[in-house]
Protein backbone atom coordinates (compact mmCIF):
# COMPACT_ATOMS: atom_id res chain seq x y z
CA UNK A 1 0.00 0.00 0.00
CA UNK A 2 1.47 3.42 -0.93
CA UNK A 3 2.46 5.73 1.93
CA UNK A 4 -0.30 8.19 1.01
CA UNK A 5 -2.89 5.43 1.58
CA UNK A 6 -1.81 4.92 5.21
CA UNK A 7 -3.33 6.83 8.09
CA UNK A 8 -0.32 8.09 10.04
CA UNK A 9 -2.45 9.86 12.65
CA UNK A 10 -1.59 8.75 16.17
CA UNK A 11 -3.31 9.48 19.45
CA UNK A 12 -0.99 10.94 22.07
CA UNK A 13 -0.95 7.57 23.83
CA UNK A 14 -0.01 5.79 20.58
CA UNK A 15 2.61 8.42 19.75
CA UNK A 16 4.20 8.21 23.19
CA UNK A 17 4.32 4.42 23.04
CA UNK A 18 5.63 4.20 19.48
CA UNK A 19 8.25 6.92 20.12
CA UNK A 20 9.52 4.96 23.12
CA UNK A 21 9.75 1.76 21.07
CA UNK A 22 11.56 3.66 18.32
CA UNK A 23 14.15 5.00 20.80
CA UNK A 24 14.99 1.66 22.44
CA UNK A 25 14.10 -0.96 19.83
CA UNK A 26 14.12 -3.87 19.68
CA UNK A 27 12.25 -4.09 22.97
CA UNK A 28 9.80 -6.45 24.61
CA UNK A 29 6.35 -5.38 25.74
CA UNK A 30 7.40 -6.39 29.25
CA UNK A 31 10.28 -3.90 29.25
CA UNK A 32 8.03 -1.14 27.92
CA UNK A 33 5.52 -1.85 30.68
CA UNK A 34 8.33 -1.66 33.28
CA UNK A 35 9.38 1.73 31.89
CA UNK A 36 5.78 2.90 32.06
CA UNK A 37 5.42 1.62 35.64
CA UNK A 38 8.52 3.54 36.73
CA UNK A 39 7.44 6.86 35.28
CA UNK A 40 6.21 9.56 37.67
CA UNK A 41 4.12 11.04 34.86
CA UNK A 42 0.54 9.85 35.37
CA UNK A 43 -0.48 9.94 31.72
CA UNK A 44 2.57 7.87 30.81
CA UNK A 45 1.65 5.08 33.21
CA UNK A 46 -0.64 2.47 31.76
CA UNK A 47 -1.65 -1.07 32.57
CA UNK A 48 -0.46 -4.18 30.80
CA UNK A 49 -4.10 -4.70 29.86
CA UNK A 50 -3.90 -1.56 27.72
CA UNK A 51 -0.42 -2.13 26.29
CA UNK A 52 -1.10 -5.42 24.55
CA UNK A 53 -4.21 -4.24 22.65
CA UNK A 54 -2.25 -1.11 21.69
CA UNK A 55 0.58 -3.26 20.33
CA UNK A 56 -1.92 -5.33 18.34
CA UNK A 57 -3.56 -2.22 16.83
CA UNK A 58 -0.23 -0.61 15.90
CA UNK A 59 0.97 -3.88 14.33
CA UNK A 60 -2.28 -4.23 12.36
CA UNK A 61 -1.75 -0.71 11.00
CA UNK A 62 1.76 -1.63 9.87
CA UNK A 63 3.43 0.78 12.32
CA UNK A 64 4.93 -1.80 14.63
CA UNK A 65 6.62 -5.09 13.90
CA UNK A 66 6.65 -8.07 16.26
CA UNK A 67 9.31 -10.73 15.99
CA UNK A 68 9.60 -13.82 18.18
CA UNK A 69 12.91 -14.02 20.04
CA UNK A 70 14.85 -16.98 18.62
CA UNK A 71 15.29 -19.80 21.11
CA UNK A 72 12.83 -18.36 23.64
CA UNK A 73 10.48 -21.17 24.67
CA UNK A 74 7.94 -18.68 26.06
CA UNK A 75 7.44 -17.09 22.65
CA UNK A 76 8.62 -13.66 23.78
CA UNK A 77 8.23 -11.06 21.05
CA UNK A 78 10.46 -8.10 20.41
CA UNK A 79 8.89 -4.93 19.09
CA UNK A 80 10.35 -2.60 16.49
CA UNK A 81 8.99 0.40 14.65
CA UNK A 82 8.52 -0.04 10.95
CA UNK A 83 9.58 2.72 8.54
CA UNK A 84 5.89 3.64 8.36
CA UNK A 85 5.79 3.71 12.17
CA UNK A 86 8.74 6.10 12.24
CA UNK A 87 6.94 8.34 9.73
CA UNK A 88 3.86 8.27 11.98
CA UNK A 89 5.93 9.22 15.05
CA UNK A 90 7.54 12.10 13.14
CA UNK A 91 4.10 13.34 12.03
CA UNK A 92 2.82 13.02 15.62
CA UNK A 93 5.77 15.00 17.03
CA UNK A 94 5.25 17.81 14.49
CA UNK A 95 1.50 18.13 15.13
CA UNK A 96 0.25 20.59 17.75
CA UNK A 97 -3.40 19.95 18.57
CA UNK A 98 -5.72 22.31 20.46
CA UNK A 99 -5.69 19.93 23.44
CA UNK A 100 -1.92 20.32 23.72
CA UNK A 101 -2.23 24.04 24.44
CA UNK A 102 -4.58 24.19 27.45
CA UNK A 103 -4.00 20.91 29.17
CA UNK A 104 -6.65 19.03 31.07
CA UNK A 105 -6.28 19.80 34.76
CA UNK A 106 -8.44 17.83 37.21
CA UNK A 107 -7.45 20.19 40.05
CA UNK A 108 -8.74 23.18 38.08
CA UNK A 109 -11.92 21.27 37.27
CA UNK A 110 -12.52 20.43 40.93
CA UNK A 111 -12.16 24.08 41.97
CA UNK A 112 -15.26 24.81 39.89
CA UNK A 113 -17.18 22.89 42.58
CA UNK A 114 -15.58 24.58 45.58
CA UNK A 115 -18.97 26.01 46.49
CA UNK A 116 -19.85 22.51 47.74
CA UNK A 117 -17.07 22.64 50.35
CA UNK A 118 -16.86 24.58 53.58
CA UNK A 119 -14.20 27.27 53.91
CA UNK A 120 -12.08 24.92 56.06
CA UNK A 121 -12.44 22.08 53.52
CA UNK A 122 -11.32 24.41 50.72
CA UNK A 123 -8.23 25.47 52.67
CA UNK A 124 -7.41 21.89 53.64
CA UNK A 125 -7.82 20.78 50.00
CA UNK A 126 -5.45 23.49 48.78
CA UNK A 127 -2.85 22.64 51.43
CA UNK A 128 -3.05 18.92 50.59
CA UNK A 129 -2.76 19.62 46.85
CA UNK A 130 0.30 21.81 47.50
CA UNK A 131 1.92 19.09 49.63
CA UNK A 132 1.30 16.47 46.96
CA UNK A 133 2.63 18.70 44.17
CA UNK A 134 5.75 19.41 46.23
CA UNK A 135 6.25 15.67 46.75
CA UNK A 136 5.77 15.17 43.01
CA UNK A 137 8.57 17.66 42.31
CA UNK A 138 10.82 15.72 44.68
CA UNK A 139 9.89 12.49 42.89
CA UNK A 140 10.69 14.07 39.52
CA UNK A 141 14.10 15.13 40.79
CA UNK A 142 14.90 11.55 41.85
CA UNK A 143 13.51 10.11 38.60
CA UNK A 144 15.44 12.59 36.46
CA UNK A 145 18.72 11.39 37.92
CA UNK A 146 18.18 7.80 36.77
CA UNK A 147 16.61 8.21 33.34
CA UNK A 148 18.12 8.99 29.99
CA UNK A 149 15.84 10.41 27.31
CA UNK A 150 16.47 12.79 24.43
CA UNK A 151 16.29 16.44 25.47
CA UNK A 152 15.97 15.33 29.09
CA UNK A 153 16.82 18.77 30.51
CA UNK A 154 14.01 20.43 28.53
CA UNK A 155 11.47 17.74 29.41
CA UNK A 156 12.40 17.80 33.09
CA UNK A 157 12.36 21.60 33.20
CA UNK A 158 8.85 21.67 31.72
CA UNK A 159 7.54 19.15 34.26
CA UNK A 160 9.03 21.00 37.23
CA UNK A 161 7.93 24.44 35.99
CA UNK A 162 4.40 23.13 35.40
CA UNK A 163 4.21 21.80 38.94
CA UNK A 164 5.62 25.03 40.39
CA UNK A 165 3.08 27.05 38.38
CA UNK A 166 0.28 24.94 39.86
CA UNK A 167 1.67 25.53 43.36
CA UNK A 168 1.79 29.29 42.69
CA UNK A 169 -1.83 29.13 41.48
CA UNK A 170 -2.83 27.33 44.69
CA UNK A 171 -0.93 29.91 46.76
CA UNK A 172 -2.80 32.75 45.04
CA UNK A 173 -6.12 30.97 45.53
CA UNK A 174 -5.35 30.29 49.20
CA UNK A 175 -4.37 33.92 49.76
CA UNK A 176 -7.63 35.11 48.17
CA UNK A 177 -9.73 32.72 50.21
CA UNK A 178 -7.99 33.77 53.46
CA UNK A 179 -8.80 37.42 52.59
CA UNK A 180 -12.45 36.40 52.22
CA UNK A 181 -12.53 36.75 48.45
CA UNK A 182 -14.79 34.29 46.64
CA UNK A 183 -12.84 34.10 43.39
CA UNK A 184 -15.90 35.14 41.38
CA UNK A 185 -15.08 38.04 39.10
Amino acid sequence: MPLADHDLTLTDHEGTFLALVLRIQPVTAYLVSKIYDGSPVSNFNTSKGKIYPLIRRLAERGLLEKQTVAGDARGTEQLSCTALGEDAVRAWVREIRPGHLLLEDPLRTKVQSFDLLTERERIDWILEAKDRLTAQIEGLERYEEGVSVPFKAFVHDNAVRSLRARIAWLDAMLSSLLRGESGDH
